[in-house]
């Protein structure tokens, strides 16, 4: 029985990644051609199209922006700000630049993500087939790592500059917007997680390697 519901849940993974993957490959596609077509739609329609860039709202290396509170007198506040507040510039532009640059990002980072579930739907075929321990899965574990860990300094990096980009050409009073974080942490440290697997993955194999050849 409880073969039987590790099949069943391999198959549901599996079907879920497959659909994922998919689903991605199709955004890669879309983006690609979204952003190659889009002279010739501004052209035919004159209409603007959506350019969005994330942006730290506020001034400064470290963006703040000033909350009031009521009675901070009487409670012993003097000053009050929220840091770094985070946010999406979305502009209605005719300018193909900025409508490009602002998808460059998304594209990247469907692509990237397209090729970790590429590898992930071959590691789940070989585990569905019986045979996880398998140098092929190591490598493939290790690709994912290094894959997710390019995504994750590639996309803010495109992002930030995206946004250097259009923010450099506009005047913006109220209120102030600034450059967002160029770095996700959360994200390099899950390509170390999975680095980090691939290397314990290496290590079992190794070890079942070597009790064959004492059997």
């Amino acid at each position: 029985m409880s073969t039987s519901n590790n099949k069943r849940l391999i198959r549901v993974t599996k079907f879920v990644v497959d659909l994922i993957f998919f689903l991605l490959v199709g955004v890669s596609i879309f983006l690609a051609l979204w952003i190659a077509l889009s002279p010739l739609i501004l052209k035919a329609t004159d209409a603007p199209i959506t350019a969005s860039v994330p942006v730290a709202i506020g001034a400064g290396f470290e963006p703040q922006i000033s909350v009031e509170v009521a009675g901070s007198e009487t409670k012993g506040i003097s000053a009050a700000f929220v840091d770094e507040a985070q946010g999406i510039l979305r502009l209605e532009t005719t300018n193909w630049t900025f409508i490009a640059i602002s998808n460059l990002a998304k594209l990247l980072t469907a692509i990237g993500l397209a090729y970790v579930f590429y590898l992930l739907r071959a590691i789940l075929q070989a585990i569905k087939q019986g045979d996880p321990f398998v140098q092929d899965n190591v490598i493939r574990m290790r690709r994912m790592g290094w894959a997710v860990l390019i995504v994750g300094f590639l996309r803010p990096t495109v992002e930030y500059f995206a946004t250097w980009t259009i923010l450099n050409q506009l005047t913006i009073v109220e209120p102030p917007l600034s450059l967002p974080s160029p770095f996700q942490s959360e994200v390099i440290l899950a390509s170390l997680l999975i680095l980090i697997l691939a290397q314990v993955w290496s290590y079992g194999l190794k070890i079942e390697r070597d009790s064959a050849l004492t059997i």
